[in-house]
Protein backbone atom coordinates (compact mmCIF):
# COMPACT_ATOMS: atom_id res chain seq x y z
CA UNK A 1 0.00 0.00 0.00
CA UNK A 2 1.55 3.13 -0.68
CA UNK A 3 2.08 5.33 1.61
CA UNK A 4 3.41 9.78 1.47
CA UNK A 5 7.32 9.46 1.77
CA UNK A 6 8.85 10.67 4.91
CA UNK A 7 11.38 13.22 2.76
CA UNK A 8 9.99 15.13 -0.90
CA UNK A 9 13.61 14.95 -1.84
CA UNK A 10 14.67 12.86 -4.98
CA UNK A 11 17.81 12.18 -6.43
CA UNK A 12 18.75 13.19 -9.65
CA UNK A 13 17.89 9.57 -11.87
CA UNK A 14 14.68 9.79 -9.47
CA UNK A 15 13.36 13.11 -10.49
CA UNK A 16 14.25 11.99 -13.97
CA UNK A 17 11.74 9.26 -13.88
CA UNK A 18 9.26 11.18 -11.84
CA UNK A 19 9.04 13.46 -14.51
CA UNK A 20 8.38 10.87 -17.01
CA UNK A 21 5.55 9.48 -15.06
CA UNK A 22 4.24 13.02 -14.43
CA UNK A 23 4.09 13.70 -17.78
CA UNK A 24 2.65 10.66 -19.24
CA UNK A 25 0.38 9.35 -16.46
CA UNK A 26 1.07 5.68 -15.99
CA UNK A 27 4.18 3.86 -17.79
CA UNK A 28 6.21 0.22 -17.46
CA UNK A 29 9.59 0.49 -17.34
CA UNK A 30 10.37 0.04 -21.05
CA UNK A 31 8.09 2.74 -21.74
CA UNK A 32 10.17 5.12 -19.08
CA UNK A 33 13.58 3.68 -20.24
CA UNK A 34 12.14 5.02 -23.79
CA UNK A 35 11.03 8.65 -22.40
CA UNK A 36 14.30 9.45 -20.62
CA UNK A 37 16.40 12.51 -21.47
CA UNK A 38 19.82 10.10 -21.30
CA UNK A 39 20.37 6.32 -21.67
CA UNK A 40 19.90 4.15 -18.57
CA UNK A 41 19.70 0.52 -18.24
CA UNK A 42 16.47 -1.01 -18.05
CA UNK A 43 17.37 -2.57 -15.15
CA UNK A 44 18.85 0.91 -13.59
CA UNK A 45 15.10 2.07 -14.11
CA UNK A 46 13.39 -0.69 -12.73
CA UNK A 47 15.49 -0.93 -9.47
CA UNK A 48 14.79 2.80 -9.06
CA UNK A 49 11.04 2.65 -9.75
CA UNK A 50 10.98 0.18 -6.78
CA UNK A 51 12.70 2.31 -4.56
CA UNK A 52 11.02 5.23 -5.34
CA UNK A 53 7.72 2.80 -5.11
CA UNK A 54 8.90 2.06 -1.65
CA UNK A 55 9.25 5.54 -0.73
CA UNK A 56 5.98 6.12 -1.49
CA UNK A 57 6.51 8.38 -4.92
CA UNK A 58 5.33 5.60 -7.39
CA UNK A 59 2.19 3.48 -7.47
CA UNK A 60 2.08 -0.13 -8.33
CA UNK A 61 -1.03 -0.11 -11.15
CA UNK A 62 -1.10 -3.52 -11.47
CA UNK A 63 -0.54 -5.25 -15.51
CA UNK A 64 -0.21 -4.40 -19.08
CA UNK A 65 0.51 -7.78 -20.56
CA UNK A 66 3.28 -9.05 -18.38
CA UNK A 67 4.93 -5.14 -17.76
CA UNK A 68 3.80 -3.78 -14.40
CA UNK A 69 2.25 -0.45 -14.66
CA UNK A 70 3.72 2.36 -12.83
CA UNK A 71 2.29 5.92 -11.89
CA UNK A 72 2.96 8.78 -9.58
CA UNK A 73 1.56 8.72 -6.26
CA UNK A 74 2.38 12.45 -5.15
CA UNK A 75 1.82 15.28 -7.08
CA UNK A 76 4.52 17.35 -8.90
CA UNK A 77 3.81 20.68 -6.96
CA UNK A 78 4.49 18.85 -3.62
CA UNK A 79 7.63 17.81 -4.34
CA UNK A 80 8.99 20.97 -6.32
CA UNK A 81 7.56 22.96 -3.16
CA UNK A 82 9.75 20.61 -0.97
CA UNK A 83 13.17 20.28 -3.04
CA UNK A 84 12.37 24.37 -3.46
CA UNK A 85 12.30 25.07 0.21
CA UNK A 86 15.43 22.61 1.01
CA UNK A 87 17.77 23.65 -1.65
CA UNK A 88 16.67 27.65 -0.09
CA UNK A 89 17.43 26.18 3.29
CA UNK A 90 20.68 24.49 2.74
CA UNK A 91 22.43 27.51 0.56
CA UNK A 92 20.61 31.00 0.86
CA UNK A 93 19.51 30.80 4.90
CA UNK A 94 16.03 29.94 4.10
CA UNK A 95 14.97 32.81 1.83
CA UNK A 96 13.18 31.69 -1.10
CA UNK A 97 14.51 35.40 -2.68
CA UNK A 98 18.00 34.98 -2.60
CA UNK A 99 17.73 31.68 -4.48
CA UNK A 100 15.18 32.91 -6.67
CA UNK A 101 18.09 36.20 -7.65
CA UNK A 102 20.68 33.41 -8.10
CA UNK A 103 18.63 31.67 -10.50
CA UNK A 104 17.70 34.25 -12.11
CA UNK A 105 21.12 36.00 -12.39
CA UNK A 106 22.60 32.69 -14.55
CA UNK A 107 23.88 33.76 -17.93
CA UNK A 108 21.63 30.67 -19.18
CA UNK A 109 18.60 32.43 -18.28
CA UNK A 110 17.67 35.00 -21.98
CA UNK A 111 16.02 37.45 -22.57
CA UNK A 112 12.51 35.62 -23.32
CA UNK A 113 12.83 33.89 -19.88
CA UNK A 114 13.39 36.88 -18.36
CA UNK A 115 9.63 39.43 -20.06
CA UNK A 116 8.61 35.74 -18.33
CA UNK A 117 9.51 35.71 -15.76
CA UNK A 118 8.87 39.59 -15.39
CA UNK A 119 5.13 38.81 -16.82
CA UNK A 120 4.34 36.51 -13.90
CA UNK A 121 5.65 38.82 -11.19
CA UNK A 122 3.07 41.60 -12.48
CA UNK A 123 0.39 38.68 -12.46
CA UNK A 124 1.69 37.71 -9.14
CA UNK A 125 1.29 41.61 -7.66
CA UNK A 126 -1.89 42.25 -9.48
CA UNK A 127 -3.65 39.26 -7.04
CA UNK A 128 -1.99 40.73 -3.99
Amino acid sequence: MPHRPESMMLTGPEAEIMNVLWNVGEATVAEVVERLPRELAYTTVMTTIRILEEKGFVANKGKRGRAFVYAAAVEKSAVTGSMTSEVANRLFGGSVKSLVLNMISDPKVNHEDLAEIKQLIEQLEARK
